[in-house]
């Protein structure tokens, strides 16, 4: 069984990140699930996958991966009128 370096990140598949980038800019599940044509429930399991392969358990902690990773910035967000320029 292969084991992980401490420095090696996990892998996410070009599809996790598709859903990662679009919850962390702010996109619920039934939205991102629109915008992919996937199920909110096949969205739902990308989460906890993601969640899963990061060991992190909260939106906070994927936000912060994200910026960190560079798949987002703090900057970007869902075209929201309730949401600050």
């Amino acid at each position: 069984m292969a084991t992980r370096t401490a420095n090696k990140q996990p892998s996410l598949t070009e599809r996790e990140r598709q859903v990662l980038k679009l919850l962390v800019d702010g996109y619920a599940n039934e939205e991102v699930g629109e915008m992919l044509n996937l199920s909110r429930r096949t969205v739902e399991a990308h989460r906890a996958r993601i969640m899963l392969k990061l060991n992190m358990h909260d939106l906070p902690a994927l936000v912060k991966y994200s910026i960190k990773s560079g798949l987002t910035t703090a900057d970007e967000h869902r075209n929201d009128p309730r949401l600050p320029d």
